[in-house]
């Protein structure tokens, strides 16, 4: 299975219908859903008439001075029905104006506040009289909108600029980069209606002077550009493009610049294929190369900001210097200027994993690069220069020389793929035949070439070559254009319960229980980042799982333990509270490392303790936590898992601190130590911290979930205490194992309550007593019982390890 994360693009269903004739939408709200049907992803839609409903035409009828602000101004607006007092501060308002007025109710398309009747400075206005960019029609704030003077009074200011649009915002994932382009949208709603789409004829007037004569282009990464064409257009006219194109860009959120910058975001939204145009007259030398770049070195993009690249920016080059980033954005020194008299144009195939390392190192992403990353269709790379072209001459009066230059090193190979009609209908859930399979492909112009070894062979059009590579892939179209909401549900979805198959249910009930127990203790969970920058990650561990494409260069690593976000997080905490405050944290994730060809994950606890004790009483001095109170509180949340087989190992760390392995059934499940100044240091924290790490993964497969009831014993429990002297390098597990299986089947509780040496013991022995519990089922225990049970330990403990009764 695949995920992808989607890039959403803004379609105009008007433009949309250009390349689809004959196209009648009999509902919208039917094509909505016939579009989700076939997989499209439909985030929002928006209606043109809707967003400028309570938008009328109206005419200036009076325009007097305000009374108490020398900038504004009282005018009286006739809207038809009604003539409206509106407080007005644009200095072009006049008398006789046609304009558009926002009445009561309407929303502002630039800045979504509502229209209210309103005092200002002490005045009632009863409308706004509206400037190009608050109705999102342009960025011009200068003044008032102005209207043709032969427009309607009251008219709906929608039906004025013919807006009965649908503005459909749709998700677009990696593989489909089809679909980043009006054609590649009309393509998929065309197969809906079973028509086919029909691209604008290229008819170009061309010059006899030819482009070869002004350019040379050379490919030296061939492995990063696969296809570089280059025209020359002279002397063209830089200006506003015409209406229709503004339009068109400004209705999916485009800011039109000057008609050669428009047409080429126009084409690159028409086909999916990004242009640059460049100066002509700043290329030096008259001569373009694609290469890399050399690490450090900086060039300043048409944002006018500094970027730094590195030795895998593919760049666009001319004799002297860099040019633009290949496939991201241009340089601004070559940009299209107010001057600009003759424009190369840029049309390319750039390798979409360069172009999306590249995009992501310089932190730099554009609607250029969007598309490269998803793979443009290389076989449209001509046709979008010659439409880019076309309109220029048309729409600027460039003269367009003669040819393309075309360097195209390796051509790609012509790709089929099979499918067997048995197997897709197996997977499907339906019969099919090889003529429904042919003619539902078909429709979106992947085409049958031939029946060979069982199987439909079919072209695979360039602009799907990313996508459709495997037979399973074919499916998946022929299941969507044959229709989801056509298949019969014959699954049975009921649960069979008398049969216990654990998906991991028992570890998130095991986590839950977990964090449950330590916000019941006092402590506050936290979450720290998992990916972090491979130097902090040295610290710990060289087996880093490593991220070939970070979100940011900070966090290019897995981490490896839990320790350094705690740490982070008790440094921002001791910084905002101060030094002692009382810190009891916790938290639950995953870590990762580096095991050659693959990677382990595993799961895990972090407990931490710092700072000054939290339940003192108002006649108790401060005391600070220490590793015992980290010690007790595991040994109090493994006796909630009904883990007490526990053995804890103690040794010294190379500070001298005391180190406890946590093990059960000779298996490590942790670890509970003081974490180190070194460590302290490099976090500037001045207080000691108590840290544990428990792997979950490893103690919940310990644990047994399974419930036990057990009759109380309705008998008396005796007690014994038992004093012994014992040499100082005997354990105490040693010992109270040892106590635990000599002793009878009515032992049940072995604490040791005290411990302590001196003079008259001798140097080399300790003092250990403990308190022993015996108890029956089945009656109460005579004292010979317990008795013969307590002289049983005494002798095997005296008899294996030296153990002698305290006198």
């Amino acid at each position: 299975m695949h995920f992808y994360i989607l890039i959403f693009m803004k379609i105009s269903l008007n433009w949309i219908k250009d390349y689809i004739p004959g196209l009648e939408i009999g509902s919208f709200d039917e094509l909505k859903q016939s579009m989700i049907e076939i997989g499209l992803d439909i985030e929002s839609i928006e209606s043109e008439r809707e967003k400028y409903k309570y938008f009328v035409v109206g005419e200036v009828e009076e325009v007097s001075k305000h009374p108490d602000a020398d900038k504004l101004v009282l005018c009286k607006v006739n809207v038809g029905n009604k003539t409206h007092d509106i407080v007005c501060g644009a200095p072009n308002v006049e008398k006789g104006q046609k304009v558009c007025v926002a009445l009561v109710g309407a929303i502002i398309p630039n800045g979504g506040f509502e229209i209210k009747k309103t005092k200002i400075r002490g005045v009632t206005s009863e409308g706004m009289i509206c400037a190009e960019d608050e109705l999102e029609i342009s960025e011009d704030h200068s003044g008032i909108m102005v209207l043709d003077p032969n427009a309607k009074v009251g008219q709906e200011f929608a039906e004025y600029i013919k807006a009965d649009d649908y503005i459909i915002d749709i998700g677009v994932t990696a593989n489909r980069g089809d679909q980043f382009s009006h054609i590649g949208m009309a393509r998929e709603i065309a197969a809906i209606y079973d028509k086919k789409i029909k691209l604008p004829e290229i008819e170009i007037k061309e010059s006899e002077e030819k482009s070869s004569d002004y350019i040379k282009i050379s490919i030296d990464s061939k492995d990063f550009c696969k296809r570089f064409t280059g025209r020359v257009v002279k002397n063209v006219k830089i200006g506003e493009s015409p209406e229709w194109l503004k339009r068109k860009l400004t209705s999916i959120g485009l800011r039109p610049r000057n008609n050669i910058v428009d047409i080429t975001n126009y084409v690159m939204m028409e086909t999916g294929q990004p242009l640059h145009a460049f100066d002509y007259d700043e290329i030096r030398g008259k001569e373009i190369i694609v290469r890399t770049a050399k690490e450090g070195d900086k060039f300043t993009t048409l944002d006018s900001k500094e970027r730094i690249l590195n030795d895998k920016s593919l760049m666009v080059c001319d004799a002297e210097g860099y040019s633009a980033i290949a496939g991201v954005m241009g340089g601004e020194f070559s940009e299209i200027k107010d001057d600009t008299k003759n424009v190369f144009i840029e049309s390319a195939y750039f390798d979409p994993v360069c172009i999306r390392k590249n995009s992501k190192k310089l932190g730099l992403q554009t609607d250029a690069s969007q598309r490269f990353e998803r793979g443009v269709d290389i076989e449209k790379v001509e046709y979008a220069s010659h439409r880019a072209a076309q309109l220029m001459n048309e729409l600027a009066g460039g003269e367009v020389l003669k040819g393309l230059v075309d360097e195209y090193p390796v051509k790609f190979k012509k790709m089929y793929v099979g499918i067997r009609v048995e197997r897709a209908s197996k997977l499907i859930g339906i019969e099919l035949d090889e003529k429904q399979v042919i003619d539902l492909l078909g429709k979106i112009e992947i085409k049958f070439v031939e029946k060979k070894d069982g199987k439909l062979m079919f072209d695979i059009p360039e602009f799907r070559r990313n996508d459709l590579m495997r037979e399973v892939d074919l499916i998946e179209e022929v299941t969507r254009l044959y229709g989801y909401e056509k298949l019969d549900n014959q699954l049975s979805f009921n649960m069979d319960i008398s049969s216990h198959v654990d998906y991991g249910i028992k570890n998130r009930k095991l986590v839950n229980k977990t964090r449950e127990h330590f916000i019941g203790r006092g402590f506050n969970e936290i979450i720290t980042e998992s990916q972090l920058h491979r130097d902090k990650l040295k610290l710990f561990s060289d087996k880093i799982v490593k991220i070939e494409n970070p979100i940011s260069l900070e966090m290019d690593g897995m981490r490896v333990n839990l320790l350094y976000g705690m740490l982070r997080v008790i440094k921002n905490n001791i910084n905002y509270s101060g030094k002692g405050v009382s810190l009891k944290l916790f938290e639950i994730g995953n870590v990762f490392e580096d095991a050659g060809d693959n990677f382990k994950e595993e799961n895990r606890l972090s407990i931490t303790l710092s700072g000054k004790y939290d339940k003192m009483s108002f006649n108790e001095h401060d005391v600070n936590f220490d590793i015992y109170d980290l010690k007790g509180e595991l040994e109090m949340f493994l006796s909630k898992l009904n883990l007490d087989n526990l053995v804890l190992f103690c040794y010294n760390d190379n500070e001298k601190n005391i180190v406890i392995d946590l093990i059960i059934d000779n298996l490590l499940i942790g670890k509970v130590y003081k974490v180190s100044n070194e460590m302290l240091n490099l976090f500037n924290i001045e207080q000691d911290i108590y840290f544990s790490e428990i792997y979950l993964d490893a103690l919940y497969n310990k644990v047994d979930t399974s419930k036990f009831y057990k009759e109380i014993s309705k008998f008396p429990v005796a007690k014994r205490d038992l004093a012994i002297v014992t040499q100082k390098d005997i354990l105490f597990k040693d010992i109270r194992e040892l106590i635990i299986s000599s002793g009878s089947e009515f032992l049940r509780s072995v604490k040791l309550f005290d411990i302590y040496s001196d003079k008259q013991l001798g140097s080399d022995k300790k003092s250990m007593a403990f308190s022993l519990e015996f108890l029956s089922d089945k009656s109460t225990l005579t004292d010979d019982e317990v008795n013969q049970s307590v002289n049983k330990i005494v002798k095997t403990l005296e008899k294996q390890l030296g153990i002698t009764l305290r006198e």
